[in-house]
């Protein structure tokens, strides 16, 4: 795998609108999948007994799975995006039932039953998914809460961290490499403390998490003040982020990779990624790094997406085409943007790691994201 790049979500062992042969087609090298989610459903066990996910997906490149972490987050408080967005939805807080040292107690969202996930638990269930590239568990605090819960948090996280590499050492068999994971809020103390922590111990990898803030220019400052103090020798993985100018932010910081559903969502919803200077020329909305192919203007474009893209919808689709199957309701219409997207991305992250080697990161910027 080359770097930067992009990881695509197949959170439930599945690429929503894509098969993994369209991931291939589209030039995808790394994707990954939801501890949390496949442990409720369809049980790590049954996972393995169909032979882990590389087997199971068909995917024979690198897999990357989260511990279920971010799950005591987002099912607590919400997304990171809905928080960025200042978009906190309290109705789902019932899903955890507790957090201790010991671990998380959720309720499953499929039949309320209650499951524990603990550090141990995480790495089991990882090594039975069989992923490449696996993370130790933790707790992602919001931003709002209170500093010193952020400490107290943390400090359980590094506990937590320290089982969970453990776990991890006693049934190592050369087939996985573990993240440690840096937290702290946006306590620039306390992201220090924690960058030191992984610093210290022996992991293959670091994935910047927690809460970054509750806004864009607090999430920039954030990853900036933390990139540059992890170790230069390991990967260094953001979570949870992927939005265009996010990843040219992060790349900048000397972020490796990044994750997130943005791009398939985005697609399920009519939108279709577009670079900056595309849409320069035809005049578009420029607030946006996508068009709404729903929008009535788009009904008789006889365009692609995007003429200067070669993935097989832009090959074959028009523009108006895509805008009547969305009126529609066809089902074809989220695979072709899926695709799309997915190949937007790809050839993004090409992009940038061509514009590293020749210097020219500045104007990959300008074509991509537009002018500062």
């Amino acid at each position: 795998m080359e770097t930067p790049n992009f990881i695509f979500c197949a959170t439930k062992a599945a690429i929503k609108g894509a098969r993994t042969e369209d991931l291939l087609a589209a030039n995808t090298q790394i994707i990954l999948s939801n501890t949390y989610h496949l442990f409720v459903q369809p049980g790590a066990e049954r996972v393995a007994e169909l032979g882990g996910l590389h087997k199971m997906m068909n995917w024979n490149g690198p897999m990357f799975t989260d511990s279920g972490g971010y799950q005591i987050f987002s099912l607590g408080y919400g997304s990171v995006s809905q928080e960025i967005k200042g978009k906190r939805d309290g109705r789902r807080g019932n899903m955890i039932h507790r957090i201790t040292e010991e671990g998380a107690t959720f309720r499953s969202y499929l039949n309320g039953e209650k499951h524990i996930l603990t550090p141990e638990k995480s790495m089991d269930v990882q090594k039975k998914l069989g992923a490449d590239l696996v993370v130790v568990l933790d707790e992602c605090t919001p931003f709002h809460v209170e500093k010193k819960y952020t400490a107290e948090s943390m400090h359980r996280s590094h506990r937590w961290a320290l089982r969970s590499l453990k776990a991890f050492e006693q049934t190592h068999d050369g087939r996985q490499a573990v993240y440690g994971i840096i937290q702290g809020g946006v306590y620039s103390d306390l992201r220090q403390e924690s960058c030191d922590f992984v610093n210290e111990h022996p992991f293959f990898a670091h994935a910047i998490g927690g809460s970054l803030g509750s806004t864009k220019e607090q999430m920039d400052e954030i990853v900036a003040l933390t990139a540059p103090k992890l170790r230069e020798d390991r990967p260094i993985h953001l979570l949870g982020i992927g939005k265009v100018r996010d990843i040219f932010k992060g790349v900048r910081c000397g972020i490796d990779t990044f994750d997130c559903v943005h791009p398939t969502r985005l697609a399920r919803h009519g939108g279709a990624l577009v670079p900056a200077h595309q849409k320069a020329l035809e005049d578009l909305d420029m607030s946006h790094e996508h068009i709404n192919l729903r929008n009535a203007r788009f009904a008789t474009d006889l365009n692609p997406i995007d003429p200067s893209c070669e993935c097989a919808t832009c090959r074959t689709m028009s523009r108006g085409y895509l805008h009547y199957l969305l009126k529609a309701g066809e089902l074809l219409a989220l695979q072709a943007l899926t695709i799309h997207n997915i190949f937007f991305m790809n050839r993004l992250l090409k992009s940038i790691r061509e514009a590293i080697a020749t210097d020219k990161l500045d104007e990959a910027e300008e074509y991509w994201v537009g002018s500062k």
